[in-house]
């Protein structure tokens, strides 16, 4: 009984208290009950459609605060989030329907060609590829060569980026020595071609990738050339007149043309596809700060051709040539014929195989 009488009054005391008696009773609470309901129902309704639209915007802020950040360094965070909403889908894709991020980092074969083909170019500014941590018996060759032949064709459109960095594996998943073939060293090409008309480039790495005196002399065809500063007279100026060239534009040139104008834009096409090579898509790249060739198996001849190229390049500070196969008097001869200014690294980690 005493149990009994302990349970009725634990329940009597979360029984809510009575509310107090109005003199009009019971047609009071039914007014204002009935004033209340169309207030919470339009209320359901906002929240409902808030939620259907946008999710996460029911988070707490702290919430979001605190894991919104680690999400958004993310592709498939970043991609889900754009299916969330209406105005984050239509933000963060471009025109073409491809996700719109300012930076990718691929550690995988499988993630770098994802990126390749769901990314905008037109707005990446930092792109980086790093297949040396994933251990030499993943890939094959062609795996790697189809994806850096993608890679080409993509810069031509990046005309945001920035920093640019591909570190392949040393290693194939034969165990053989990686090394490009023919038709990928000239997409890479193309696609660094494609990158000096932006003048944007600040940062380049390219590891792991054989760079032989052949291949850095090897005429490319197809590699668009920078925008040329050439000052010359409009075409619909003309020559002044009463002079020998404005006879000779009178019976030679067409309508609205002069003589000039057709000589500098024969000569810009011919710029535009002369074949180039790799040295001479390195001296366009007129924005470079920092460039890194490791790991390229580069020679003593083919590090001699570098100094004429890096000093006319005004705006870089440092290059780094480590592990390759450049002796000692020829890391000397390459750092005096640097400017002062141009950090030299590498000059004590070459790797020497005799």
């Amino acid at each position: 009984s005493s149990h009994f009488q302990q349970t009725r009054e634990h329940r009597s005391l979360r029984r809510p208290p009575a509310p107090a008696m109005h003199p009009h009773g019971a047609a009071t609470s039914a007014a204002s009950a009935s004033a209340e309901k169309p207030a919470a129902l339009r209320e359901g309704r906002k929240k409902l459609v808030r939620a259907a639209t946008c999710p996460i915007a029911e988070c707490p802020r702290e919430l979001l605060g605190e894991v919104g950040p680690r999400l958004l360094d993310r592709a498939q965070p970043v991609g889900r989030l754009a299916c969330t909403s209406t105005e984050l889908r239509s933000n963060l894709s471009s025109a073409a329907g491809l996700l719109r991020v300012g930076s990718v980092v691929a550690t995988s074969l499988d993630g770098f060609r994802s990126a390749l083909r769901r990314a905008s170019s037109g707005e990446l500014e930092a792109l980086t590829v790093d297949l040396s941590g994933c251990g030499s018996g993943r890939y094959s060759r062609a795996d790697i060569e189809a994806v850096l032949q993608e890679l080409g064709a993509y810069l031509a459109g990046a005309s945001a980026l920035r920093r640019l960095s591909v570190r392949l594996a040393s290693f194939d998943v034969a165990m053989e020595r990686l090394r490009l073939g023919p038709e990928t060293w000239e997409a890479l090409i193309r696609g660094l071609s494609g990158l000096a008309p932006h003048g944007r480039l600040e940062f380049l790495e390219l590891s792991h990738i054989t760079i032989k005196a052949s291949q850095a002399t090897q005429a490319v065809p197809g590699c668009p050339a920078r925008p040329s500063r050439m000052l010359r007279r409009r075409a619909t100026d003309g020559p002044e007149p009463g002079s020998g060239k404005a006879f000779a534009a009178s019976l030679f040139a067409p309508t609205g043309s002069s003589l000039l104008d057709g000589a500098v834009a024969a000569k810009a096409a011919d710029d535009a596809e002369a074949p180039r090579t790799f040295l001479e898509v390195l001296g366009q790249l007129t924005e470079l700060s920092e460039l890194r060739l490791t790991h390229d198996e580069i020679l003593g001849n083919t590090a001699l051709m570098l100094p004429p190229v890096l000093t006319g390049l005004a705006k870089l500070e440092r290059v780094d040539l480590t592990r390759n196969h450049i002796p000692k008097q020829v890391m000397d001869e390459v750092r005096s014929a640097l400017p002062a200014q141009m950090k030299l690294s590498g000059e004590d980690k070459q790797t020497f195989f005799f």
